[in-house]
């Protein structure tokens, strides 16, 4: 299946969490704007994404049909470029503009819970 490419096209990617344990990947992402870490949250953050399955990565496509990886520009950054090899892209979604901001992890573990269930379960009285 070939990716649609054209100009700005933003992507989301879901990346596997394994991308994340090399500690100067965490240092890249960081670099480039695409993580905002503050002292000692790396550890948190590979464990988040560890128990999410991955994390997400967004910005502009820079070049889908590479034969290591995903090229992208994150974050607000038009002049640096981050390759994803394709071993750890799970999954990609493409947009003609940015659809939200970025979020790390799973959304659903965003939302309030109470008594250890999320309040949009079925089931749930108001």
């Amino acid at each position: 299946m070939a990716l649609m490419t054209g100009p700005d096209q933003h992507v989301l990617l879901w990346v596997a969490p394994e991308f994340l344990q090399s500690p100067g990947i965490i240092r890249i992402l960081e670099q480039v704007g695409a993580l905002d870490l503050k002292s000692g949250e790396a550890e948190e953050v590979m464990e988040a994404a560890a128990k999410s399955g991955g994390f997400a990565l967004s910005g502009e496509l820079v070049d889908a049909h590479h034969g290591a990886g995903m090229w992208i520009a994150p974050g607000d950054s038009k002049s640096l470029r981050l390759m994803i090899p394709w071993a750890f892209v799970r999954c990609t979604v493409l947009a003609e503009a940015p659809q939200s901001s970025k979020i790390f992890g799973l959304a659903a573990d965003l939302s309030p819970r109470s008594n250890g269930k999320s309040s949009s379960e079925p089931g749930d009285k108001d």
